[in-house]
Parts: structure tokens; sequence; C-alpha cells
């Protein structure tokens, strides 16, 4: 409840930013009237994220198991504390899911191949009934890690390089990651990035 709660001040944050937008097109008195109630709005908005937000983390370190595996999670580069949130929920704890295979699955980021009959086949595609919000905070967590993460900085660039699609590679990255969040829980132990020791 605490999540949803989180989007709804989210949503409401991004509207309200908007309001700069409207600047140039109504008198100055008026929009002056209008962003100072904007500026009201948006610290309470912020102030409720915060509150919220720190709300979830208590719950988690409450609690042992979702205070190590937070932590586990965490320790994957890109990966951040929505994200790890997130996943808590929607694996329930990841009691929910026996690998990442099937968590990919339900986040729509696992390719099936697309075929009608026995003649007609096209591109692997994802599924679109998945878990949108997790989703998309995969993809958020893949752009951040192509950055921060030599090892998948490298593999993104040269298959980019191979002439693969961007948002491909991007997917595959994403199924990466979900890997690597199996691999911390399963193994109890906190990333390791081996990729620095390679010759």
């Amino acid at each position: 409840m605490l999540f949803t709660e989180r989007e709804k001040v989210l949503k409401s944050l991004a509207s309200f930013e908007k309001t700069s937008e409207n600047k140039d097109f109504i008198s100055k008195d008026t929009f002056k009237v209008v962003a100072s109630v904007n500026k009201t709005v948006v610290k309470q908005l912020k102030e409720a994220m915060k509150f919220i937000e720190s709300k979830m983390l208590s719950i988690i370190t409450s609690e042992t198991k979702l205070q190590e595996q937070y932590n586990l999670v965490t320790s994957i580069p890109g990966i951040g504390m929505q994200t790890a949130i997130y996943l808590l929920i929607a694996t329930k704890g990841f009691d929910a899911f026996e690998n990442w295979r099937q968590l990919a699955c339900y986040a729509g980021v696992a390719p099936f191949p697309y075929q009608s009959g026995t003649s007609i086949r096209g591109r692997n595609k994802v599924h679109h009934l998945a878990d949108k919000k997790l989703k998309s905070l995969l993809n958020m967590c893949a752009m951040t890690a192509v950055r921060c993460d030599k090892e998948l900085s490298s593999y993104y660039e040269r298959k980019v390089m191979e002439g693969k699609p961007k948002m491909l590679v991007i997917n595959n990255v994403r199924c990466k990651l979900l890997s690597r969040v199996f691999a911390v829980i399963n193994r109890e132990t906190p990333f390791t990035n081996t990729f620095k020791f390679a010759s």
C-alpha cells in the first residue's frame, strides 16, 4: 500500500511540476499566483514522498530477512531503493518465483518466438501481459547499469557494434540484472564484480 501511495504522489509531482510550461501563455500576475500555490503543494508532496519512503524502509529494517534481501539486491550496480523494494513486493520476498527466468516472464522482459502455424515466423517478442511497473523500473536500472557497470557497458557497446537493435540489447541487460538478483539471493552474498579481474 505504501508503494502504491508513493506512485500516486509521484504522478501528482509530475503533474504539478509541469505548471512552469504555462509561463509564456498567461499573464505574469496570474502565473505568480499559480506558481506560489504550486510551490507549496510541491513542497508538501516531496515531504509526503520522504515520509512514505522512510516508512517503507522501516518495515524492511524491522524484518531481518527482508533487510538482508534488500541489502543483497541493492549491492548490484544499477539497482536502487525503489526497484529493490518493488522486487521484494512482486516476488513476495523471493518466495513466488523459483528462478530469474520466471520473473523475467512475469516482468515482460523474456522474449517469446512469434509463430503462426508452420510457415509464419517473426522476431522474438516480449509478452504484452506483464508487470509493467517492474518492466519500467528494470528499464531504468538497465540504462543506469550500462553507464556505471563496466561489464554491462562493454556488453552493450559490443552488441550494438554487432548491429543488434539498442532496445534488444537493453532488454538483454534487464535479463542479466534479474539473473544477478537471483544469484545474490541464492548465494546470500553481495554482488561481486569479477569483470575487473578478467584478463
